[in-house]
C-alpha cells in the first residue's frame, strides 16, 4: 500500500524575505514593495502560501491584506497560511497591504519586519 501524498503537496518551495516596512496613520491603504518570485518560477502553479511577519508595538486597528495580481486576501494575524491563492501564476508578485485607521492613540508609526513569505508550488 502507498502512502497518500496530501492534496497541497508540492513540486518545490520557494522563501522569501518581506520588506521591513514603516506603517503610518492614513485614510487610504499603503502597499508594501512587490516580493518578486525568481524567474525560474515563471511557469510554475501556486499550491499553498504561508506568511509571518511581527510588528514592533500593538496596533489594534491596523488591517493587513496579503495580494497576488488584482486578488488581496484579508489577513486576520500576522502568522498564516492560506491556499486561496492555488492555481494561480508564480509569475506574479505578491505585495502586503496595509490600512491603519487614524484615532489610535499612539505615535502614528509602526515598523513591520522579520517577515517572511513561503510559496509552495508545482510545475
Amino acid at each position: 500500500m502507498g502512502m497518500a501524498t496530501p492534496a497541497w503537496a508540492a513540486d518545490g518551495t520557494w522563501v522569501g524575505q518581506l520588506p521591513r516596512q514603516t506603517i503610518v496613520v492614513a485614510d487610504h491603504a499603503l502597499e508594501s514593495a512587490p516580493v518578486e518570485l525568481p524567474a525560474s518560477m515563471a511557469d510554475a502553479v501556486i499550491e499553498r502560501v504561508r506568511w509571518t511577519f511581527r510588528l514592533d508595538a500593538p496596533a489594534l486597528t491596523l488591517k493587513t491584506w496579503l495580494c497576488h495580481g488584482q486578488f488581496c486576501l484579508p489577513l486576520a494575524r500576522n502568522r498564516g497560511e492560506t491556499q486561496r491563492f492555488a492555481d494561480r501564476s508564480a509569475s506574479l508578485p505578491f505585495r502586503l497591504r496595509f490600512q491603519w485607521q487614524p484615532g489610535e492613540q499612539s505615535d502614528g508609526r509602526r515598523v513591520i519586519f522579520g517577515g517572511q513569505l513561503i510559496v509552495d508550488y508545482r510545475h
